[in-house]
């Protein structure tokens, strides 16, 4: 990434830059602390957050962005309707049946965007548009035909209720608040007051106080609260606004600032949960943490400035809960739920956000946290080399500021990327980083969701957490960007086990939902921070389809199991091995059973032992009791638009066909199986030659491969790892009910480490073949780890109340 020699002085030479500069000037003292704020400091500070709070046309890095906004300004202006007679500011957005029907909602909804794109326009320094003043007339003619007619106190909210409560109360502030010295006085108490009708509280939801606000929702209401409170000098509102996020009102219940073990929030362990049962950190979580950045730093100085003592659970959570899931400055969409859907907000779209909000949050932290973000996120910006945040068109002017000071600022040293395996029992996600590649899984059970759908949103993501896997590698950083969901087969994604009888698509109207899942088994353990073991007890949507299935993520590899794979109902049921995305006429060479192979799209051959695709991965089939004996490999043409999988009326794709080649490896159990299964290993950043030794000595031993137990040894870490998804036996070892388990003997000392993913058990036992006689000397154990027998070795782990989080003991001769 190159970035040209912009001195500070240079950059930050305009007064109304330091609302934004002012962040990362110094990192001694909060970022506005040096004097006490006035409501007119405040409106300075949001818009400077908004347009960057400078004239830019100087800055080369940010002239493409520039000229975005300006194209942006003068196709919504020309378009907008100013006759006398008009019923909405656009025709294309009619707003007859406002109050009564969705539609109107969402037209009504889209006009305030559009206003604000105009505001945007009217207020970034530096174009031809600055502070025009027939846009301005245009802007505030717009504003009041709104007023009068659509959002009004005392109106009915049909619809969806995020648009009443949530979208247009941040719009219709954010426009005051850039249009502050020429909207008049009336206008602006009329469209607050309109506000304050629909999102009276932001504590709550609506007018009543029967059903609290939690998570992102409850930020976003506290901060159009705040912006209003300034807007109107009430100092009351403002406080409100500060009190929500610590949920002084329900005595902490719903802070911002408490970590939960239930429900929505931050977990001790790093998840985070929307919706009740959903990760949702990569947006949620990031528009949570964007809202609270914001808000520190606007009431910075003032009399309400955020000084809650438990705020530090937001700050540990830059690298507890969203660091782990960011591969390369792109936040990974097992945690992003229905947003990876939408055509504007790929995943390095929601990395920026969150960088944005790191840098925004870094100054108002102190130390250590200050030092600690600003190397994240000048690692991130440097590591996502094939989308420049500077400039970037998804951004605001002032993040793409922010983003070029701290890439400029030699005194920070960029943190390196991650080499760790982290557990996330909280949420079922386990993540998998390597230096060349990165993984995780999607996994689902009775507490997390399959998936969200809704408001004509995520069509088709039937399967998304049906056991998904996604790898990530430095080759092809826009695997997941490069409009994969509008185009992948929604049957065949990477590492699922679906049968093929037809799906209806998606949803319709208003509301959201998570389907859920069946089962209690789904989640696992991580080693040293280095290897992981995760397991799910797969019951399908209609239960015409079970497994059993287990992920083992070791240094160089995944090893993939399947067992106990029973269908009914007709449908062939397959598991795809892999579905990896290229460009149309762009797949690489393939090697299939080591020999090279020219597949044009549509082709199909057998691998019985090995895949090679060039460039991303080989693929390696083990040697196990009830496993597939060979895979079909195809080259596949696939064509979509993302208005099929997301039409929503604010986030809805384009009907423009796209297309994509897919390498697509499938593993098919027929029809109606009966106990079928796989055992596959995955070999990412692989060469052909590795995967020819992996072949020929994969290092890894299937010990058992059924519905009781999956279980492995790998040679060279001296590992015995699985699953026992009930009361089982298997290759001399036996658990007394359903668990995750690893022994790795390192040294002069072995190590069982326990965890009960289907949390319905108060004590798990874990028995070892006589082969483990001699480890009768405890070196460590966690509590409520007992040796009840050392012939057999037996422990006894104390699982209860554990939520799927593991215990270990060390053992020594």
């Amino acid at each position: 990434m190159t970035i040209s020699n912009i001195s500070r002085r240079t950059l930050f030479r305009a007064a109304g830059s330091a609302a934004v500069a002012g962040l990362l000037l110094g990192t001694a003292a909060p970022g506005f602390a040096a004097a006490p704020a006035t409501y007119s400091d405040l409106i300075a500070r949001r818009r400077a957050v908004l347009t960057g709070g400078l004239d830019a046309s100087a800055v080369p890095e940010l002239a493409a962005q520039l000229a975005q906004i300006v194209a942006k300004t003068s196709s919504t202006w020309e378009s907008m309707d100013k006759s006398a007679g008009r019923t909405s500011p656009w025709a294309d957005l009619p707003l007859s049946g406002i109050g009564s029907t969705a539609t109107a909602t969402s037209n009504m909804a889209l006009a305030f965007n559009r206003l604000f794109d105009l505001a945007m326009g009217h207020a970034v320094p530096g174009t031809a548009q600055t502070g025009n003043a027939q846009l301005a007339a245009d802007i505030i003619d717009g504003l009041q035909l709104l007023s009068d007619t659509a959002y009004k106190p005392g109106m009915k909210a049909a619809g969806n209720w995020w648009f009443w409560e949530i979208g247009n109360p941040r719009k219709v502030a954010d426009i005051l608040i850039l249009m502050h010295d020429v909207v008049p006085a009336p206008l602006r108490s009329a469209l607050l007051a309109a506000v304050r009708w629909f999102a009276p509280n932001p504590n709550w939801r609506g007018r009543a106080a029967s059903f609290a606000e939690t998570g992102a929702n409850r930020v976003d209401k506290a901060v159009s609260c705040a912006m209003r409170g300034i807007l109107a000098e009430d100092p009351d509102e403002i406080a409100m606004s500060r009190d929500a996020l610590s949920d002084v009102v329900g005595d902490g219940r719903n802070s911002l600032f408490k970590q939960v073990t239930a429900g929505d929030g931050f977990y001790p362990d790093g998840s985070f949960i929307q919706h009740g049962k959903l990760p949702y950190a990569g947006t949620y979580g990031v528009v949570a943490m964007a809202g609270v950045a914001e808000l520190i730093n606007m009431l910075g100085g003032s009399e309400w400035e955020v000084v809650d003592p438990e705020r530090t659970t937001l700050l540990d959570s830059v690298e507890n809960t969203f660091a782990p899931f960011v591969w390369d400055g792109r936040v990974m969409d097992t945690i992003r739920g229905r947003a990876v859907s939408r055509q504007n907000a790929p995943d390095y779209t929601d990395g920026f956000a969150l960088i944005g909000a790191v840098l925004l949050l870094a100054p108002g932290a102190g130390e250590p946290y200050t030092s600690r973000f600003l190397a994240l996120a000048k690692g991130w910006l440097e590591r996502c080399a094939d989308q420049n945040m500077v400039g970037h068109p998804t951004q605001r002017l002032a993040r793409s500021l922010l983003a070029l000071d701290v890439l400029n600022n030699a005194a920070v040293q960029a943190s390196p990327a991650p080499v760790y395996t982290r557990m996330f029992a909280d949420q079922d996600r386990l993540v998998h980083h390597r230096p060349a590649w990165g993984a995780t899984v999607s996994t689902s059970s009775k507490r997390v969701g399959r998936y969200e759908w809704g408001n004509d949103e995520n069509n088709h993501g039937w399967y998304q957490g049906d056991g998904m896997s996604y790898v990530y590698t430095r080759t092809d950083q826009a695997q997941f960007s490069s409009d994969f969901w509008p185009t992948v087969d929604p049957y065949r994604l990477p590492g699922t086990t679906v049968n093929l009888e037809p799906r209806p698509s998606g949803s319709s109207g208003a509301g959201t939902g998570i389907p859920g899942a069946f089962q209690a088994f789904a989640g696992g353990i991580q080693l040293d921070g280095r290897l992981g073991v995760v397991g799910m007890d797969h019951l399908n949507h209609n239960k015409s389809l079970a497994a059993k299935k287990s992920w083992f993520f070791l240094d160089g590899a995944m090893v993939c199991l399947g067992a106990g794979i029973n269908g009914t109902g007709g449908a062939e049921v397959l598991t795809t091995v892999d579905n990896r995305s290229y460009a149309p006429g762009g797949t690489p060479p393939l090697r299939i059973d080591h020999a090279k192979v020219a597949l044009a799209a549509g082709q199909v051959r057998t691998a019985n032992g090995s895949v090679h695709i060039d460039g991303y991965a080989g693929f390696v089939f083990l040697k196990a009791e009830n496993a597939a004996a060979s895979a079909s490999v195809a080259v596949v043409a696939r064509t979509g638009t993302w208005k099929a999988i997301n039409s929503g009326a604010d986030t809805g794709g384009t009907d423009v066909p796209v297309s994509r080649d897919y390498v697509t490896i499938v593993q098919s159990h027929g029809a109606d199986p009966e106990n079928a299964g796989y055992a596959y290993m995955v070999l990412p950043a692989a060469d052909h030659s590795d995967t020819f030794k992996k072949a020929a000595r994969p290092g890894i031993e299937v010990l058992a491969n059924k519905a009781g137990a999956q279980l492995i040894k790998v040679a060279d870490e001296s590992l015995i790892a699985g699953n026992f998804f009930s009361a089982a036996e298997a290759s001399g070892y036996s658990a007394s009910g359903p668990c995750t388990v690893a022994v790795h003997e390192v040294g002069t000392q072995l190590t069982l480490t326990l965890a009960d993913p289907s949390r319905t058990q108060a004590v798990v036992r874990l028995t070892l073949p006589p082969t483990a006689a001699g480890w009768n000397s405890v070196a460590a154990a966690d509590d409520g780890c007992t040796v009840i027998s050392t012939s057999p070795l037996t422990v006894e782990f104390a699982v209860g109340g554990t939520r799927g989080h593991q215990k270990s003991i060390t053992l020594a001769r």
